[in-house]
């Protein structure tokens, strides 16, 4: 039985990472869920990326990287 990770990594104004947050599920589906749920709560951040390619960079206005979410199977 496979366990699914999703991985958020918060970045501070230097670039450097700040703290990582790691949740484990059972199935892809509650995962997947989680991870949409956690991208439609920031307002004022402009998402790269998609949720079914694994991986969604957030950036502000200026172009700076503030939070990276990533899923995958352990």
């Amino acid at each position: 039985m496979a366990t699914y990770e999703v991985e958020t990594v918060y970045y501070n104004n230097n670039g450097g990472i700040k703290t990582k947050e790691f949740d484990l599920f059972d199935n892809k589906k509650q995962a997947v869920n989680h991870m949409r749920s956690k991208l439609n709560s920031y307002h004022g951040l402009v998402k790269q990326g998609d949720v079914k390619d694994g991986i969604v960079k957030l950036v502000d206005e200026r172009g700076i990287l503030k939070q990276v979410i990533k899923f995958g199977e352990v």
